[in-house]
């Protein structure tokens, strides 16, 4: 049963009654043509002024024939002109059927493309969306599966040991005390890590932005992640010139992407390590590179340490007091693009593991 407000209808209506009007137009200027024509014929050759019951059936006969001929090509173009709406509405209503499965929450729709028009075209940003809309989906299930994991183990750890300390099992010595405001601390956070990833991402993220020179900021940092170096007895090398050209950067953002860049370069290489930190001024923009000689990152693992929570196997593998939250590098990379910059990654056994950051001058 067809819809009055389908397109199909529409145009198959529109174009049967302009097929009709064209056809009994023709049939009415050629009847009166032909009969005109005719009675002109009859004078001229016959000299006779009025037709007689012959020439009358013919002309009847004929008037008849025009209009089943007519009718004919009208039936026909019914018929065709259903058929090549509903070729051309096929499409739109397998996008309608997708669309109405979106609608529902079932972004696994792929609408086959069959051609190269609009509705092609159209068809092709369907799937894309979808595509995309599905893979959002996989991934905010993963942060919440994330989050619930990342939250979970410290609430419970905190939750038993003040349970124990109210009924007497533990006693609430200062070292105990300290552990648990370590562990809240961290907590803390994670929670403010996760509000301006969210901010960031949704480009709600307010900027300080001031004239700031990007040398003088990471010498800022070196001195804040030296006790964690000589901790572990690296050596931290620094190449930073002077005077570079000052960029409109929020200070406080790009300070935290360059001490994940250090922490995580110290938390990955072993003691004793080197730690290269560079600056340099490109015609387009300041490249910020921090490289080290721990373990390389495998290449199946490299495209995927921007993501959140995302721990290689070696971190994995290593104590919970150099584990990290698994934010550190998706912050960075949100607070790198909000800055209109990009950062990327290489990894090899002869070269170790460097990121790179490049801020443009505009």
């Amino acid at each position: 049963m067809f819809d009055r407000h389908s397109i199909q209808l529409k145009l198959a209506g529109i174009t049967f009654l302009l097929l009709v009007f064209t056809v009994c137009s023709l049939i009415a200027l050629t009847n009166a043509q032909m009969e005109t024509a005719f009675g002109d014929y009859i004078s001229l050759h016959l000299s006779v002024m009025e037709h007689g019951p012959a020439e009358t059936m013919f002309i009847h006969s004929v008037h008849q024939s025009l209009w089943w001929v007519g009718l004919f090509f009208i039936l026909l173009g019914l018929i065709v002109t259903s058929i090549i709406a509903a070729n051309i509405t096929r499409p739109l209503r397998r996008l309608t059927r997708a669309a109405a499965a979106v609608e529902h929450g079932d972004f696994n729709q792929c609408v086959p493309v069959d051609s190269s028009d609009e509705v092609g075209r159209l068809t092709k940003v369907f799937n894309g969306m979808t595509a995309r809309l599905a893979q959002n989906e996989r991934a905010q299930r993963d942060f919440f599966a994330s989050i619930t994991h990342e939250l979970r183990t410290p609430l419970a750890l905190l939750q038993g040991t003040l349970e124990n300390m109210t009924a007497g099992v533990t006693e609430p010595t200062p070292e105990r005390l300290f552990a648990m405001q370590e562990e809240i601390m961290r907590l803390n956070r994670l929670v403010t890590d996760l509000r301006d990833l969210s901010l960031a991402q949704a480009h709600e993220l307010r900027l300080h932005l001031r004239p700031t020179d990007l040398g003088q900021l990471a010498q800022q940092c070196t001195m804040l992640i030296q006790p964690l170096l000589d901790e572990k007895e690296q050596m931290l090398q620094c190449q930073i010139p002077e005077h570079l050209p000052r960029l409109m950067l929020d200070a406080d953002r790009m300070r935290q992407v360059i001490g994940n860049l250090l922490v995580n370069a110290s938390r990955h290489s072993g003691d004793g390590s080197h730690i290269c930190l560079t600056v340099n001024e490109q015609p387009d923009c300041i490249e910020l590179c921090v490289a080290n000689d721990g373990p390389c990152i495998p290449a199946e693992e490299l495209p995927h340490i921007f993501e959140k929570f995302y721990q290689s196997r070696s971190a994995q593998g290593a104590a919970d007091s150099q584990r990290g939250s698994g934010l550190g590098l998706a912050l960075a990379q949100q607070y790198v693009a909000i800055h209109h910059g990009t950062i990327s990654a290489t990894s090899t056994p002869e070269d170790g593991t460097a990121f790179t950051v490049r801020l443009p001058k505009s």
